[in-house]
């Protein structure tokens, strides 16, 4: 194992950059990233607020929770208003539907219509396939490791993103 993967995988991130194209392999998975959200949202004829609330409320769906405006305004950074307005627009498309909340019976939840759901598990499945055949062939160590390495560098810019205490 060299000493930059032993590195990631005591946490223990070096701070000179490596000349082994690793980073340029991260910035080009952002751009390819960024592509296919931008084809995504001109295939919805939606802009990237409403990609990030459709793709938000389809994740929380899939786990089984109950999805509200203001879950979505925090997820988008976003205003109460702004979030009315994309949640308005998201439904003026036929992506989104509003249902009684039955715990108070005067907030609204959110769920994807079937087209929405449809568009965003489309994408979706055709995305996993793909990596599936990319990493068919991987043994088992390979795994480990890039997952060790996608998990530190997730971490990372977890880290990274919060406020300074």
């Amino acid at each position: 194992m060299s000493g930059s993967a032993s590195a990631v995988e005591s946490g223990d991130i070096p701070s000179a950059p490596v000349p082994n194209g690793v980073i340029d392999a991260f910035y080009l998975l952002q751009n390819a990233e960024a592509l296919h959200q931008s084809r995504l949202r001109e295939r919805l004829n939606i802009g990237a607020n409403e990609l990030g609330a459709l793709q938000f409320i389809s994740r929380l769906a899939i786990l089984g929770r109950d999805v509200r405006a203001l879950d979505v305004a925090h997820s988008l950074g976003v205003t109460s208003g702004a979030t009315s307005v994309i949640l308005s627009h998201l439904v003026k498309l036929g992506y989104l539907t509003r249902t009684a909340n039955p715990r108070d019976g005067r907030g609204k939840l959110l769920h994807l219509s079937p087209a929405a759901t449809s568009a965003v598990s489309h994408t979706l499945d055709d995305s996993q396939s793909v990596l599936s055949l990319l990493v068919s062939g991987m043994s088992l160590r390979e795994a480990k490791r890039i997952v060790v390495l996608l998990t530190a560098v997730t971490s990372a810019l977890d880290d990274g993103a919060r406020p300074a205490a």
